[in-house]
C-alpha cells in the first residue's frame, strides 16, 4: 500500500468513527438546494454569516439615523420656538418615512438588486443626516422635519429587504435565529440612536447628535461595498442565472453600480407586479389578522418609546419627572437590557420550540403556525403587565425606577413578537418575503406614527393611568388574533390570491432514520479521496449533508437508507431522488 492509499484509508476511518455514534434524527433541508456552486444555500456558513452581519449593521445604522434627534427636544424647542410635543412631530415624520420607503424600493430592488439598493439607501441616509445637522436657523423647522422624513424613507430599507436575503441564504430550520438577529439589530438601533445622541449632545448644541451618525453610516457603507452580495438565484431554471464577474473590483462595480448585471433578468411588467404585491398581500386575511395583532401589540411599545422623553422631561409641576437630557439618555438603558433579554429568548426558542412542536405533535411535518406558540409568554402575559405598571407609575407619579421597570417589561413583551410575526408572514408567502415584511413593518409603525397627534386628548378624557391601562387590555385582546391563527391558520392562509399562495407547510423536517454505517463505508470505499469532499459537503459548520444527486458510485444506495435493513435495499434507476438531508444540521 503506497502513501496515498494509506491516506485514503485513514480518511475513511477518521470519518466513520464519529458517524457511528450518530443514532439521532436527521433534518431534511427545506428548501432543497441545487448542485450549482452559486446557489446561496450552498455557500460556506462563514460567507453567509458575514453577509448577515453586514445586513444587521445596515439595519442598525438605518434605524439609528432617523431617530437620533428623539431626546434633545430642549435645544430644538428654543431654536424653532415650538413645544416639546410639536418637536416630537419630527419623530412621527421619521416613522412615516420608515413605513413608506420600503413600498417604493421593493420593486426597484427587483430590477437593480437588493444589495445595490441597500448600498445606495445607506448613502442617501448619510446625506439626510448631514442635511439635518445643517438646519440651525430658526426658520428651518419644516426643512428639519422633512430631513427626518427622508432619513426614515431610506433608513428602513435594509431591514425590509433583509427577509428576502435571509430566505435566500438560510434553510427553514435556521431562519428563526437569522430573523431574530436582523430585527433585533434594527430595534436596537431605534433604542441606541437616542441613547448615544443624548449623551453626545448633552453639553453641546443639538446638530452634533447627527454628525456622529455620519461616521457610523460611512463605516456601514464601506462594509456594504466590501461584503454584500446579490443572493437571488433560480434553482428551477439554472440558465436564467447571470454570470457574475469573478474579479473583486469587477464584481463590486457590477453589483453596486450596474446592479442589473448580477440579478435575474426581468421586465417592466414583472417589476410593476412586484410593486403592487405588497398591497395584495396586505389584503389577504392572514396578513390582516397578524397585522392587527402587530399594530396593537408592538404599536403600544412605539407609543411608549416615542413619548417617554416627553413625560421624563416635563417639569415635575406638570406631572413629569424633570429629567435633563443626560438623565433621559441614561434612562434608555432599560431598553438596552430588555432587548438583550429578547435576543437570548429569540435565539434559544424561535427555532427550537416550533421544531419541537412539529416533531412531537405532527410527526415532524411542518406548519407555519408552530412559530406563533413562542408568543404566549411575551405577548399575552409580559406586555400587558408592563403597560399597566407604566400607566400606574405616571398616574401616581411613582419613583422613576418603577417607570424604568415598566419600560423594560414592555420592551421584552413587545420586541419578542417582532421576528416571530415577520417570520410567520414571510413563510405564508415564501415567494415574496420582502413584500410580506414590508406590509408587517407598516402595520408595526402606524400606531407610533399617529399617537403624538391624539395622546393629549386621550389623556384629558380618561387620565394618563387609564390610557396605558386601556392599552394593556387591548394587548390582551390582540392576542386573540394570534390564537385564531393557531387554531384555523391553515384555512385562513388558503383564502388569498392564487398568484401569491405559497408556504412550506407539509414539509417533512425530520426522519427517524438510523444511519447505516455499512452503506456509508461502502460508498466511501468505492470513490476516490478527492471525490469525497463532493459527496459530503459542509452545509453548516461541522455538520455534513448528503447530496441528492451525484455520480459517485454507491451514493444512490446511501440515499436510500432506512431504519431496519442492515444493507441498503435495491433501488431502481427510475426512482425519483429523495430529499437532501443534513445530519443534525443546525
Amino acid at each position: 500500500m503506497d502513501h496515498k492509499e494509506a491516506q485514503d484509508v485513514e480518511t475513511t476511518r477518521s470519518f466513520s468513527t464519529p458517524m457511528e455514534k450518530q443514532h439521532t434524527d436527521h433534518l431534511v433541508l427545506v428548501p432543497q438546494p441545487s448542485a450549482h456552486p452559486r446557489d446561496p444555500l450552498n455557500w460556506p456558513v462563514t460567507r453567509k454569516y458575514v453577509i448577515l452581519a453586514v445586513l444587521c449593521l445596515a439595519s442598525f445604522s438605518g434605524a439609528i439615523a432617523p431617530l437620533s434627534g428623539q431626546l434633545n427636544l430642549a435645544d430644538q424647542e428654543k431654536l424653532y420656538n415650538k413645544t416639546k410635543l410639536e418637536e416630537s412631530y419630527a419623530n412621527s415624520a421619521a416613522l412615516a418615512g420608515m413605513a413608506a420607503g420600503p413600498f417604493f424600493f421593493a420593486p426597484i430592488s427587483h430590477m437593480l438588486g437588493r444589495s445595490s439598493v441597500i448600498f445606495w439607501c445607506v448613502l442617501f441616509t448619510l446625506v439626510c443626516q448631514i442635511w439635518a445637522a445643517l438646519m440651525t436657523d430658526p426658520g428651518n423647522y419644516i426643512a428639519y422635519v422633512i430631513s427626518r422624513l427622508f432619513a426614515g424613507f431610506f433608513g428602513a430599507v435594509p431591514t425590509v429587504l433583509g427577509p428576502r436575503i435571509v430566505t435566500d441564504l438560510f434553510f427553514l430550520h435556521q431562519r428563526g435565529r437569522a430573523f431574530t438577529a436582523l430585527h433585533m439589530a434594527f430595534l436596537f438601533g431605534t433604542i441606541a440612536g437616542p441613547t448615544f445622541s443624548g449623551f453626545v449632545s448633552a453639553h453641546s448644541f443639538f446638530p452634533v447628535e447627527f454628525w456622529w451618525t455620519v461616521g457610523l453610516l460611512g463605516l456601514t457603507l464601506i462594509c456594504c461595498f466590501c461584503f454584500l452580495e446579490e443572493t437571488g438565484f433560480d434553482r428551477e431554471c439554472l440558465e436564467r442565472n447571470p454570470n457574475v464577474p469573478g474579479g473583486i473590483l469587477a464584481n463590486r462595480f457590477a453589483t453596486f453600480f450596474f446592479g442589473e448585471r448580477v440579478v435575474l433578468s426581468t421586465t417592466w411588467k414583472e417589476t410593476a407586479k412586484v410593486g403592487i404585491t405588497p398591497f395584495l398581500i396586505g389584503m389577504c386575511p392572514v396578513t390582516i389578522i397578524m397585522g392587527i395583532f402587530t399594530l396593537i401589540s408592538f404599536g403600544f411599545y412605539v407609543g411608549v418609546n416615542a413619548l417617554t422623553p416627553v413625560w421624563l422631561q416635563k417639569p415635575i409641576s406638570e406631572g413629569g419627572y424633570g429629567f435633563s437630557l443626560e438623565q433621559n439618555a441614561a434612562f434608555t438603558f432599560c431598553h438596552w437590557i430588555g432587548i438583550i433579554v429578547v435576543q437570548f429568548y429569540g435565539h434559544y426558542l424561535n427555532d427550537r420550540l416550533p421544531l419541537a412542536l412539529a416533531r412531537r405533535y405532527n410527526g415532524g411535518v411542518w406548519k407555519p403556525e408552530y412559530r406563533l406558540h413562542v408568543l404566549w409568554i411575551p405577548s399575552l402575559v409580559i406586555n400587558p403587565i408592563g403597560l399597566g405598571i407604566f400607566g400606574a407609575a405616571l398616574q401616581y407619579h411613582l419613583h422613576y425606577m418603577v417607570l424604568a421597570l415598566a419600560v423594560f417589561i414592555v420592551t421584552v413583551g413587545s420586541l419578542a413578537s417582532v421576528p416571530v410575526t415577520v417570520n410567520y408572514v414571510v413563510e405564508c408567502f415564501t415567494r415574496y418575503p420582502a413584500e410580506a415584511g414590508i406590509v408587517i413593518g407598516a402595520y408595526r409603525i402606524v400606531y407610533g406614527l399617529t399617537i403624538s397627534f391624539y395622546i393629549n386628548p386621550w389623556v384629558e378624557a380618561v387620565d394618563v393611568g387609564w390610557v396605558y391601562g386601556m392599552m394593556a387590555f387591548f394587548a390582551v385582546f390582540s392576542f386573540m388574533f394570534v390564537m385564531l391563527l393557531m387554531w384555523k391558520g391553515h384555512a385562513i392562509r388558503n383564502i388569498q390570491f392564487a398568484s401569491l399562495g405559497s408556504s412550506e407547510e407539509g414539509e417533512q423536517l425530520r426522519g427517524d432514520t438510523l444511519l447505516n454505517m455499512e452503506a456509508i463505508k461502502d460508498a466511501f470505499a468505492n470513490c476516490k479521496a478527492q471525490d469525497r469532499a463532493a459527496l459530503i459537503t459542509a452545509g453548516a459548520a461541522s455538520f455534513p449533508k448528503i447530496r441528492s444527486q451525484h455520480p459517485i458510485p454507491g451514493l444512490r444506495d446511501l440515499r436510500n437508507l432506512t431504519p431496519s435493513p442492515i444493507r441498503p435495499p435495491h433501488r431502481s434507476d427510475h426512482d425519483p431522488p429523495e430529499p437532501e438531508t443534513a445530519a443534525q444540521h443546525r
